[in-house]
């Protein structure tokens, strides 16, 4: 039974997000959406019923105190919910302070006898976005016009409608509710959320004084964790750092990668708007705060998080420097590193020029590579489904690998799509990728200054998540990637609504970047 409601649940999500994102002829944008809203909240309360416990809601339903409880707690939560919507109808920015704010917290929960680190805070964020939205546009308060829409709605709408669709095939029922439950349905309403409350507020301003903000004393905290040998959250971190020979940190998250990629997220915008500003104080502020989340991001030794920040530098400075000037200079500081690690470092030599050593200093990804790859020869139309990568690489093993092989999840954004969800999906993908890359660097010409600047470092940013999902996976998994992309395509689109479009002509260049202290 619990199954038969998965599958329903799935299809009407499915149903409400290609209402939210994807346009219906002859249906008003404004009924749209309601309709698509109202579908994704139904199909996500009962995904996560099936979740839950079957005894939990008899459990707490059993007496006349536990039904007196559940009602004070949802008036409680009903009153809090409503004052706060009028303070972010009051005040936008403030929706914008809370999510820069919920952004990397994650929250241990209980799920009967599992375990999970979510994201609590940011979801209460988005549904207090999008309670607010909808509540505004009921009164009245905003347009029909100014329904959020982006460039990327299409091929986001399909490509999410086409995963949350895979669950009802999926090897894994359960493992698809939660992703479904807890990535993709609260990150698209997070990525409509944004777009739509964009133009009302100073907002990039706001997440990035909060990331920056929030990066520093955690970076702070991680140098501490290393100082003190002291690990939160993650037990297994910490009996793996006995036997490493790094001891890697994690400060508020349960992994040190998603640590280092917090920081790189923060000192790229840090770098970003010190090369834009002239104030001299601010830009000595930024650089410090830079020095501290570089030394926070030493401390995580994380290769991904290391090569995600060299990416998302080398657009900058593409940008800034020009592609040529670029180019070279990379190359010389790639050919020198290269021959100084392999002219110093035996271990470096030896990843090099051995395949088992370069297997055992990735950790086994290339492995799970291979395994995904079988997987999608198994099925390789429509794949394993959304989460079936797990069950599907155990079977692949032998029963001596079973027992040796700790880490069963793709480590590779790119592969896993392609085993869950097979050619029809990985196409899909690989069309989403492109329309978000053509987007954002169409966005990014057809604008000038500070806004060109703003979202060509946005894009750089999600560039470099992206190469650091190839390494770790957690692309559409982590809200980041959502509120970047949305962020940059927001302003432009602000942009557009204030001042006259004027597209470069064939041939022609884009806009040259604002002057900034230090421009060449």
């Amino acid at each position: 039974m619990t199954d038969v409601a998965r599958e329903v649940a799935s299809v009407i999500a499915v149903l409400g997000v290609l209402a939210l994102l994807v346009p219906i002829p002859r249906i008003p944008p404004t009924l749209r959406r309601a309709l698509g809203l109202v579908a994704v909240v139904v199909a996500w309360i009962a995904l996560v019923w099936t979740l839950l416990p079957s005894d939990l809601a008899t459990d707490r339903l059993a007496s006349p105190v536990g039904i007196g409880a559940v009602v004070v707690g949802v008036l409680v939560v009903a009153a809090i919910a409503y004052g706060a919507m009028r303070l972010v109808l009051a005040f936008p920015w403030v929706w914008f302070l809370l999510l820069g704010l919920a952004l990397p917290f994650r929250i241990p929960v209980s799920l009967g006898s599992e375990q999970a680190n979510l994201l609590v805070p940011l979801y209460a964020v988005i549904a207090l976005g999008v309670l607010a939205w909808a509540y505004g546009r009921l009164t009245r308060r905003f347009g029909p016009d100014e329904d959020p829409t982006t460039p990327l709605d299409l091929p986001l709408g399909i490509f999410v409608g086409f995963v949350v669709l895979s669950s009802t095939w999926s090897a894994d029922p359960e493992e698809a509710a939660v992703q479904t439950v807890f990535f993709y349905l609260p990150f698209t309403l997070l990525y409509l959320a944004v777009v739509a409350w964009w133009p009302k507020a100073r907002a990039l301003a706001i997440l990035a004084a909060t990331t920056i903000g929030l990066a520093v004393p955690i970076a702070v905290l991680a140098l501490g964790q290393y100082a003190t040998r002291d690990i939160f959250w993650n037990a297994t971190l910490q009996q793996a750092n006995i036997y490493s020979q790094f001891y890697r940190v994690n400060a508020v998250f349960f992994d040190p990668n998603i640590l280092g990629r917090y920081l790189v997220i923060a000192m790229i915008g840090a770098v970003a708007i010190a090369w834009v500003s002239q104030n001299t104080r601010l830009i000595a502020g930024l650089w410090l705060a830079t020095a501290i989340l570089g030394v926070g991001l030493v401390v995580t030794f994380s290769r991904s998080s290391a090569l995600m920040l060299l990416v998302a530098l080398f657009l900058l400075s593409w940008r800034a420097f020009g592609a040529k000037r670029t180019a070279v200079v990379s190359a010389v500081a790639v050919g020198v590193v290269l021959v100084l690690a392999l002219g110093t470092s035996q271990s470096v030599r030896d990843a090099a020029t051995s395949t088992d050593r370069l297997e055992e200093v990735s950790e086994g990804r290339f492995g799970l590579v291979r395994g995904g790859l079988t997987i999608w020869r198994d099925e390789p139309v429509v794949g394993a489904g959304l989460g079936g990568f797990e069950p599907r690489f155990e079977e692949t093993l032998t029963p001596t690998e079973q027992r040796r092989i700790r880490v069963v999840v793709s480590h590779n954004t790119p592969v896993t799509v392609l085993s869950e969800q097979g050619v029809v999906g990985f196409a899909l993908f690989l069309v989403l990728l492109a329309s978000a890359a053509a987007a954002m660097t169409r966005a990014s010409w057809r604008t000038s200054g500070n806004d060109s600047w703003a979202i060509w470092t946005l894009q750089a940013i999600v560039a470099g998540i992206f190469v650091h999902a190839l390494l770790y996976s957690a692309l559409f998994e982590d809200p980041a990637t959502w509120v970047l992309t949305a962020s940059a395509l927001a302003i432009a689109a602000n942009a557009r609504a204030t001042v006259p479009e004027a597209a470069p002509a064939d041939g022609e260049p884009p806009p040259e970047l604002a002057p900034s202290a230090g421009s060449p």
